[in-house]
């Protein structure tokens, strides 16, 4: 098995004083550290645990316990919150958040007052660095609503406490300060707040600064020679918190952005000797994957099953970086598993009917077309299960209501009075002919060009397929005709990401709303720092302004002056709030927390991808 080029680089020397949370430490370790494993590197970055931040429960609630040893503990907690709601913006949804797991809540109650209660103290001028970052997240409560009971959604006084947290130390407030500010359509405050978080080293704002020069927002003119150092300084610094940069330079390096043409010569400057191009773009999209970024990891599992350059063919690989997509909702990496689980690969691991059922039935439950169609499919042919041709025809019956020309075909195949239902040697025949034989030739294309790989064991393969059956979250099956469609396809909680789409039109899913088709397989969200929120692109920028962190009265909504209306008319005393994003029309808000209005996305401004070949097979 070919393992990943990617390595950890040594730590980034940071100015801003945030230090990775998922390195935190709370306590003096009680017995000696395990040795770091030996072999090849994990896939992914180490994260916190409930269970590890549980343990460290008893020390952090010590009164005497070192308070910057307790944020860093808080702010991991609040890690794992954001992870369990699987937003796709850069900014929280608006409203009380949702805790399913009953130890998380407790410690994120317990977090919450901590910060609150380091945050409110009393503390002498010049203010420590960790009391700034509990001023910032105390400012992130009152700007999403949160925790309603601790602290009520206030924007003003979210504001007020940005503002303080970046003048104190914490840099990375000047990041949501030019957030606010850009929301309202004020690009020379925002300018301003993320060129001094540029200054300091804050990745985020490195980003968004490189985005304006590539794409002439803010104000800017389009000047790639200015974004393109700015962007690969992003992509250095990515972080757990901020993984975005690491992929989209990759991107760029690759080409893969079609309204963006960057010369190649400008790359030179940061492509060390004896790499390329395409050597270093893998670089960044594996460090952005390692980095947990779900896109980046479902970009990996498609070119390692595809043998897509500069990735060679890696059937292990590319189904653990499926399963570590899947694991984040990324609803096409569970698509992709069911179909290389329907067919085994050669000398790696043998098919797994089962699996291959669950995740489609998983994807399907999302409302992916070509996962309803798959299950009609395996419900003709018995994949996984009995045959039930009724239960084939309602899978069939939905996918072709949500545009699945396949299903269609099907669907009337199965409605004769004799219904032509595909045989199990015909399933074999269309198996070989459109999967296995297309990941033969893409084995053989990457042995010509790189080499024969060192070839996997059944057993390493069978490890892998262990992990991936404990991650994977078993669902019934509906069995048998007549089950209404609310009884069979109960709502999903978890919010399905973007992902790309193949042999399928729009449609809807069941219980949400419609999955739009995507123009390339490896399109997925750019949000959190990307195009900026309501950005004027290429318009004038507004007269000067006073400085963002003086000569305002602390509170004013940012960009608006006193007697005016916000963006759209808004006339409110204060910044609206940016909510959840469905950015690809896709995404599914958690109960309780409305839509808000916020960021535009890459592909509402007019971005796409470069359009992969990607004809798949009818199966799917």
């Amino acid at each position: 098995m070919a393992t990943t080029s990617f390595n950890p680089p040594p730590q980034q020397p940071h100015i801003h004083p945030r230090s990775a949370s998922v390195y935190s430490s709370y306590a003096p370790p009680q017995v000696p550290s395990p040795p770091r494993q030996i072999g090849a590197p994990s896939l992914t970055a180490p994260l916190p645990s409930v269970q590890s931040l549980t343990a460290a429960l008893p020390t952090v609630q010590q009164p005497n316990h070192d308070p910057t040893l307790k944020v860093n503990w808080a702010r991991d907690v609040f890690m794992l919150v954001d992870r369990t709601q699987q937003n796709s913006g850069d900014t929280p949804p608006v409203g009380p958040v949702t805790i399913p797991d009953p130890q998380l809540l407790r410690l994120s109650q317990v977090a919450v007052s901590l910060v609150i209660q380091i945050a409110s103290a009393h503390h002498p001028a010049p203010l420590p660095v960790h009391v700034a970052e509990a001023i910032y997240l105390r400012a992130t409560f009152a700007a999403s609503g949160a925790y309603p009971d601790h602290i009520p959604h206030n924007p003003r006084i979210a504001f007020r406490d940005f503002e303080q947290a970046a003048r104190a130390g914490y840099a990375q407030a000047w990041f949501r300060l030019g957030r606010d500010y850009e929301n309202f359509n004020d690009v020379t405050h925002a300018r301003d707040c993320f060129e001094r978080g540029v200054k300091l080293n804050v990745e985020s704002c490195v980003y968004r600064m490189g985005m304006a020069h590539l794409m002439g927002q803010l104000g800017l003119p389009a000047q790639p020679e200015a974004a393109i150092p700015l962007l690969h300084r992003a992509a250095t610094l990515a972080s757990v918190q901020v993984p975005q940069p690491a992929y989209v330079y990759g991107l760029l390096l690759l080409g893969e952005f079609s309204h963006v043409t960057v010369a190649p010569q400008l790359f030179a400057p940061f492509i060390p000797p004896p790499s390329s191009i395409q050597q270093e773009a893998r670089l960044h999209l594996e460090r952005a994957a390692f980095l947990h970024f779900a896109p980046a990891q479902y970009k990996l599992g498609h070119a390692y099953e595809f043998a897509l350059p500069p990735f060679p063919f890696d059937a292990l690989l590319s189904v653990q970086y499926y399963s570590l997509a899947s694991q984040q909702s990324e609803v096409e990496a569970d698509m992709a598993l069911s179909k290389w689980f329907l067919c085994g690969a050669e000398g790696a691991f043998d098919k797994d009917e089962s699996l291959a059922f669950t995740f489609a039935e998983k994807a399907a439950r999302k409302g992916l077309p070509s996962a309803e169609f798959a299950m009609g499919y395996y419900k003709e042919v018995g994949v996984g299960g009995s045959k039930d041709i009724d239960a084939a025809r309602m899978w069939y019956k939905m996918a072709s209501d949500h545009g699945n020309t396949d299903a269609t075909e099907r669907l009337a195949a199965l409605s004769q009075p004799s219904p032509q239902a595909l045989s199990r040697q015909e399933h074999d025949n269309i198996t070989e002919a459109k999967l296995v034989r297309k990941r033969t030739q893409a084995r053989q294309r990457s042995e010509r060009t790189d080499g024969e790989a060192p070839r996997s064991s059944l057993e390493d393969g069978e490890q892998v397929l262990d992990v991936i059956r404990r991650n994977s979250i078993s669902r019934q099956p509906a069995h048998g005709p007549g089950l209404a469609l609310g009884s069979t396809l109960p709502p999903v909680a978890e919010q399905p990401a973007a992902s790309p789409r193949m042999n399928q039109g729009p449609g809807a899913g069941p219980n949400q709303g419609p999955h739009p088709s995507r123009p390339f397989p490896n399109q997925h969200r750019y949000t959190l720092v990307d195009p900026g929120a309501n950005t004027v692109g290429s318009s004038p920028p507004p007269p000067k302004m006073e400085s963002p962190v003086h000569g305002r009265p602390a509170g004013r909504p940012p960009g608006q002056r006193v007697g005016s209306a916000g963006p759209g008319g808004i006339s409110s005393a204060m910044p609206p709030q940016v909510g959840p994003q469905d950015t690809d029309g896709e995404g599914l808000r958690p109960a309780g927390r409305p839509p808000a209005k916020g960021p535009t996305t890459f592909a509402e401004m007019g971005i796409q991808g470069v359009k992969l070949e990607e004809k798949e097979c009818i199966i799917m």
